[in-house]
């Protein structure tokens, strides 16, 4: 038993020295911490009106409400997933690049389908008016008026 502690604290030395010692390790490893973080704060926006906490008594009701705050926080993601796919493609398609270079996959390294700004939870809805759908299913990109830092060729 001693043995497999002394080999997992060698394992975490190593890894600390490496953390310390190797900055673009750090870059990457914080870039992932920060994108858990706005998972944490997506989860947080959809749970209100108990200040996070399960006041529910039996386990059953506390399973079904994490259950629910999960299924709705994989609905906002995966609709945030469809629509960076289409923006990025458009934004491929239109010519434009980040910081000089054209677009490329590690660009996407810095995009988090965890971002919430664009969701109303508390507002007034209006469901009579028909949406009009684009040629691919998906509702009309709305464009922004500036270029976010991108370029076009």
């Amino acid at each position: 038993m001693y043995v497999l502690q002394a080999y997992g604290q060698l394992e975490k030395t190593v890894f600390i020295c490496n953390y310390l010692l190797i900055p673009p390790m750090r870059k990457r490893i914080n870039r992932q911490l920060n994108k858990g973080e706005q998972l944490h704060n997506l989860r947080a926006y959809l749970w209100f009106g108990s200040d996070g906490f399960i006041r529910k008594q039996q386990e059953l009701e506390q399973q079904i409400t994490a259950f629910s705050l999960t299924l709705l926080t994989n609905i906002v993601m995966a609709w945030n997933t469809v629509y960076i796919q289409e923006i990025l493609k458009e934004l491929k398609e239109e010519g434009y690049e980040a910081g000089g270079e054209p677009l490329n996959e590690e660009d996407f390294d810095h995009i988090s389908p965890a971002s919430f700004e664009h969701i109303n939870r508390l507002g007034k809805y209006n469901f009579k008016d028909e949406i009009k759908l684009e040629g691919n299913g998906l509702r009309a990109l709305r464009k922004p008026k500036s270029g976010f830092g991108f370029k076009k060729n």
